[in-house]
């Protein structure tokens, strides 16, 4: 029997701010960090992604959030959304092909956004 589908380890973590040059400078020149080519977004929001681990989302205004939402790999995201919808965990977005992988967007409890993806597959 194959084993259930579930988190392998943390994906990354997307930071929204306000000012996109100014934040990807402090990255890559303050802390070192080397951004990593990755797909554009679907929804054409600009962002920067990083091998570390993190990824910049233009976007933040005064006041607003500024986790867009936390990511991680999964061994089978099409086994975890069935399990995830058969217990009614609301949805952001379906299986689509995202930048890391075939991508999910689930709510938990508190609202936060997570995606839950499978690198090397598309839609």
């Amino acid at each position: 029997m194959d084993a259930a589908p579930g988190v392998v380890g943390f994906g990354h973590l997307l930071l929204m701010v306000s000012d996109m040059a100014r934040s990807t400078a402090f990255y890559v020149d303050r802390l070192g960090f080397v951004i990593r080519p990755a797909k554009p977004l679907q929804d054409g929001r600009p962002f920067t992604a990083f091998r570390q681990g993190i990824a910049l989302i233009a976007g933040r205004e005064a006041g607003h959030r500024q986790l867009d939402h936390i990511a991680f790999e999964v061994a089978d995201v099409r086994r975890l959304r069935d399990a995830l919808r058969a217990a009614g965990v609301p949805f952001f977005q379906d299986l689509h092909d995202g930048p890391y992988g075939l991508t999910i967007y689930v709510e938990d409890p508190d609202g936060t956004k997570v995606e839950l993806y499978q690198p090397g597959l598309a839609a």
